[in-house]
């Protein structure tokens, strides 16, 4: 018994390979559009712990660039991340980092005020200074770091300080960027840049005349 072989050459001429391409085209755009928008991800992470860490940098400005990219809900996720683990972060960064510096620092009246409370005093004061809108975030990660609580309790009271602060700090981006021109947002922008700038500068020439004073 015979059996009949099927030519399949009408598929192999008729098969119309151009759809084909294109659908592997799309899944490799689609992979590399993926792989992109993780590393920006994962980018922004980075950054939000490391102005959380720092805390001299406004905060606001990479807030902005967090919901402009992801949009509301992930990119208050993402400053929530940076806030919270990034203080955390910079108190064991800047512990570390008193514990090797100049002992002229803890000469400072900022210093002092903190290294003498009890710890239960220093908790309250972590929170109550996080809540204020206008207060570097920097100020009181270094300040808590010279004194003798613990990274728990740093990180608890800073959460609970942070969570209204960082509420409010969304609601007013995102309502800039909804309703603000673009080329306004990158005005404001650069004059919060210029303000932190010239605070920064202010305060390290303080500390300088201090130091050389003493």
């Amino acid at each position: 018994m015979m059996v009949e072989k099927k030519d399949y050459g009408y598929f192999v001429e008729d098969f119309n390979w151009g759809i084909l391409k294109n659908f592997f085209y799309r899944i490799g755009g689609a992979i590399i559009a993926s792989f992109l928008l993780a590393l920006e991800f994962l980018i922004l992470l980075l950054a939000n712990l490391a102005v959380g860490a720092v805390g001299f940098i406004p905060s606001i400005l990479i807030t902005a660039v967090n919901i402009d990219s992801f949009g509301l809900y992930i990119g208050a996720a993402l400053t929530f991340s940076g806030e919270i683990f990034g203080a955390w972060i910079g108190f064991y960064l800047y512990r570390y980092g008193f514990a090797k510096a100049d002992p002229e620092w803890l000469r400072h009246p900022f210093w002092k005020r903190f290294t003498c409370q009890s710890t239960k005093r220093i908790f309250s004061l972590v929170i109550l200074l996080r809540l204020l809108p206008f207060m570097p975030s920097g100020f009181v990660t270094a300040g808590a770091a010279l004194t003798a609580i613990n990274g728990k309790h740093f990180g608890i009271a800073s959460t609970i300080g942070k969570i209204p602060a960082v509420i409010l700090e969304l609601a007013v981006v995102y309502g800039v960027i909804q309703t603000v021109p673009k080329n306004i947002q990158a005005m404001l922008s650069g004059a919060i840049l210029a303000v932190s700038a010239i605070a920064w500068l202010k305060s390290a020439k303080q500390k300088k005349s201090l130091q050389s004073s003493d």
